[in-house]
């Protein structure tokens, strides 16, 4: 299984899917290194296009581990930098919580 999986890719250009990847490769190692185990990651790409010239994304990022799957919702933003930021923020968050419990 690959580790990075992302869906939706389809629906964006190329200065966003390098956006896309450069932020999934960022945030991967983080993840990794927070579970201590191989994780794979989905991330879930919904662009909403407008009348105007901006588009809606809706981010959602799956994050598989060992022992349960950590989900975020949280990833909407008119800017796709944005909305990768605020969901892999959200995953991060979750994971410094489980580790305080």
């Amino acid at each position: 299984m690959e580790p990075i999986q992302i869906i939706g890719i389809k629906e964006l250009d190329d200065m966003e899917i390098d956006a896309v990847n450069r932020l999934a490769n960022r945030y991967y190692p983080k993840i990794q290194r927070e579970l201590h185990n191989e994780t794979s990651v989905t991330i879930h790409i919904k662009k909403y296009e407008e009348e105007g010239r901006q588009c809606k994304y809706d981010v959602h990022v799956k994050v598989k581990a060992p022992t349960k799957p950590f989900f975020s919702t949280k990833g909407v933003d008119w800017d796709i930098n944005k909305a990768l930021h605020k969901a892999f923020k959200d995953i991060e968050r979750q994971l410094e919580h489980r580790k305080l419990r």
